[in-house]
């Protein structure tokens, strides 16, 4: 029989004997997988829907001629180039239909408000309508306009309604579903869009039929002539190209919530295979090789990670079906859920090379376990000084090198450049706090330690986590990483809100700012802003003036604001363009709370590991110190008092992760907005203290098993063998 059978056998059977064990190894890379199992979904779904609303290739046409259209702006009369080209392209035989498109944002009045609209063109009817049919009313005819069915939502624009556009109104037909309608947008026919004077650029033109595409070529006079299936072929790759670089993104975090998870297996193992320290010398005895052991090890770490692969995945693509399922029941429209089985392969694949590369150096060290250890005691367990002679030169190179980066980051002159090497940056400095952990919390211990003289408990706990410095540093390790990322991004989005404030308040100095339009040059703009300020100021509800070629205009006090937006609309009709600063300031921080919350979300997850780290951690550590337990039962140690020790323990493992994560997410926030060529401000001081606060307590919160577990252990425990 081979000398690996032992070994193996014995992995085989601990598994088994011990399923919880296996599961609470695995629970980091669980969620971690289930992340990565998550973004592949989401990118998956999101490249089928923006493949379909990237297409804007009519079904009908056969080729597509790309144009350049001649700067064009209010005044500059039609697109005559274009115009020409369409007239060209119609005399081509096999050529049965011809639609130029064109395009643009410009300012437009609904009802008592203006700014500027996405409009684009479309012929509406036959072979080259790219729209699908309208949700409310009809198709368009000339003087009329369909408007998005988002827009219509916002607006509050339905059929019959009008809307100003230059000197024209023109008449709401219907309302269609548009693609990214993060603008205000409508589509008008084609002719309409020819009668705006300009203000409008063609940007293709579709056409129908069997032409040859050499002939197509020839009348466009050199512009480019695709086929239909080549231009959505083009579009499409466009579309996928936005989708890498959100997967990329993701990655980031993904590979974030990855290193937790690393970390928290390694401890765990370290844990694990100390209480196994007998049974691993019993092989030994029986002739097991150190590489078998080691192997065994590996083994059980394969099938650890395979388990919580599996099991996140599975979680993942469980939550994607039930969230679309949700959302299409409140009556949201939202795409089929993408499923790509060899992706959530690989997201299993990764979990398991995750868990293994983690358990590697535990392995090895069981690997080295002497067969003399099953003489002895079976609690061996990792409490021995970490050593400083190889960490600390170590952590002062990565420290070294954080720095270099981090300059390299704030001067480079690339903003995404720039931040990723602020990020590489911060990633370095934390190996070197997680090579530095166990002084740091040896350090912290001992100054907390004449603190905890008149509680039993609190010494306990102090004790522990000097005794266990490396335990305790896995903990703070995860922990400042993930409080780490979330004061960065609380940093940066404040700076970056401070810095954006300050720009409305340079660009908006009043509550409204009205550019006149359709004015051929500054002098001329000049003057008719000065007789609409005078027109606006004659208005006792409104304060304007002119300055150079725009007015500002401010409420007086206690004037109603809908009755001064009314009278603003009012007085400039279709004469200028206005921007209230009020609405500039809403999408600014509706932006910013988006910005936000899928940061906090993405962030989120690296959080949720550290803190499943700690409750394992401290799980399997209580399960390991259950001798020790009970023998302090037996001096005395009450049940609650072994509860406050463990949540002790687990409170000063996240005050500690919380204040360097904290001081270290302050630092790199600051780093990055300098990186991106921002000022910063003042950071957000009560928002840091607030985070640290919650995440120490959440700490103490996922300790609420094993202080269970720690209050249920009985004093005989401590004579039983």
């Amino acid at each position: 029989m081979s000398m690996l059978n032992p070994a193996t056998r014995a992995a085989a059977a601990g598994i088994r004997r011990r399923p919880r064990q296996l599961l609470l190894t695995g629970l980091a890379v669980l969620v971690a997988t289930a992340f990565a199992a998550g973004a592949v979904l989401l990118t998956g779904t999101l490249r089928a829907a923006l493949t379909e609303d990237a297409v804007h290739t009519p079904a009908g046409a056969s080729h597509v001629v790309s144009v350049r259209g001649p700067d064009t702006g209010p005044g500059s009369g039609p697109d005559t180039g274009t115009v020409a080209i369409a007239q060209r392209l119609r005399e081509v035989p096999g050529v049965t239909g011809v639609a130029p498109v064109f395009g643009g944002v410009v300012p437009l009045a609904a009802g008592t408000t203006s700014g500027d609209w996405l409009v684009t063109s479309d012929p509406m009817t036959g072979p080259l309508t790219a729209l699908p049919a309208p949700e409310q009313g009809r198709a368009a005819g000339p003087g009329e306009v369909l408007i998005g069915s988002a827009t219509a939502e916002r607006t509050g624009l339905a059929p019959g309604d009008t809307v100003t556009l230059g000197d024209r109104s023109l008449r709401v037909a219907g309302v269609v579903r548009l693609p990214f309608e993060s603008l205000d947008s409508l589509v008008l026919t084609t002719q309409d869009a020819l009668a705006l004077d300009g203000a409008l650029y063609a940007s293709r033109i579709d056409v129908a039929g069997d032409a040859d595409t050499a002939a197509l070529g020839a009348a466009a006079g050199g512009e480019r002539v695709r086929t239909a299936a080549e231009q959505r072929d083009a579009e499409i790759a466009e579309a996928s190209a936005s989708v890498l670089a959100v997967l990329a993104g993701l990655s980031v975090f993904v590979g974030l919530a990855l290193v937790a998870a690393a970390v928290v297996v390694s401890s765990t193992f370290r844990i694990v295979l100390a209480r196994r320290s007998r049974d691993l010398a019993l092989l030994r005895c029986v002739g097991a090789s150190r590489g078998q052991v080691t192997r065994s090890v590996l083994a059980e770490a394969a099938l650890t990670g395979l388990v919580a692969g599996v099991l996140g995945t599975a979680a993942a693509v469980g939550a994607g079906y039930g969230g679309l399922a949700v959302a299409r029941a409140s009556g949201v429209d939202v795409p089929a859920l993408a499923v790509q089985p060899l992706w959530l392969a690989g997201c299993v694949l990764l979990a398991v090379l995750t868990t293994v590369l983690a358990a590697l150096p535990p392995a090895r060290a069981a690997g080295r376990v002497a067969p003399v250890v099953a003489l002895g005691s079976a609690d061996a367990t990792e409490a021995h000084a970490p050593r400083a002679r190889t960490r600390l030169p170590a952590a002062a190179v990565l420290a070294a090198l954080a720095a270099a980066t981090a300059g390299i980051g704030v001067t480079l002159g690339d903003q995404l450049g720039g931040l990723a090497v602020v990020a590489l940056s911060g990633l370095l400095l934390v190996a070197a706090l997680g090579v530095t952990g166990p002084f740091l919390i040896s350090g912290v211990a001992a100054a907390l330690r004449p603190l905890t003289v008149r509680s039993g408990p609190l010494r306990l706990a102090v004790a522990n986590a000097r005794r266990l410095s490396r335990r305790t540093a896995a903990m703070t390790t995860v922990l400042a990483l993930g409080v780490g990322l979330t004061a960065a991004l609380l940093v940066a989005v404040a700076g970056a809100s401070a810095d954006a404030r300050a720009s409305i308040d340079r660009s908006l100095p009043a509550d409204a700012v009205i550019l006149p339009v359709w004015q051929d040059d500054d002098a001329a703009r000049a003057a008719a802003a000065q007789a609409l300020a005078a027109t606006l100021d004659a208005n006792p509800q409104l304060q304007a003036y002119a300055a150079g070629t725009e007015v500002r205009v401010d409420a007086v006090p206690g004037a109603d604001p809908r009755a001064v937006r009314e009278a603003v609309a009012g007085s400039i009709g279709d004469a200028g363009s206005v921007t209230w600063t009020a609405d500039v300031r809403e999408q600014m921080e509706s932006a910013l709370s988006v910005a936000r919350a899928i940061g906090a979300g993405l962030i989120g997850t690296t959080v949720v590991v550290a803190v499943v780290g700690v409750a394992v951690t401290l799980a399997l550590s209580v399960g390991e110190r259950t001798r020790e337990i009970a023998l302090l039962r037996t001096f005395g140690l009450t049940r609650a008092g072994s509860r406050r020790a463990v949540a002790a323990e687990a409170g000063l493992a996240g005050a500690v992760g919380a204040v360097v994560g904290v001081l270290l997410g302050g630092v790199y926030g600051l780093l990055a907005l300098r990186a991106i060529e921002l000022d910063g401000g003042v950071p957000p001081v009560g928002q840091l203290m607030g985070l640290a606060a919650v995440v120490t307590v959440v700490s103490v919160v996922a300790s609420v098993a094993p202080m269970r577990r720690a209050g249920r252990v009985e004093p005989a425990h401590g004579v039983v063998g």
